[in-house]
């Protein structure tokens, strides 16, 4: 049996670290839809790899505030 922990335990663990998405993972998900649990766009693989995140996040980022 499973022992309880108080919240400011839980808060304190460290989380692993994230998977690379990469348009392996892109494939997998649309190979594998029906497993996936969650929105429309995680089942249609519609998710922002890495790098087109970062060439996003770089766009945005750069762009002049008025």
């Amino acid at each position: 049996m499973a022992t309880a922990r108080r919240w400011t335990d839980v808060l304190s663990l460290d989380l692993p670290e994230r998977m690379a998405a990469t348009e392996k993972t892109r494939e997998a998900i649309l190979r594998y839809a029906k497993r996936f649990r969650g929105g429309a766009r995680l089942a249609m693989g519609r998710i922002y790899t890495d790098a087109e995140y970062e060439e996003r996040r770089s766009r945005v980022l750069g762009t002049p505030l008025p």
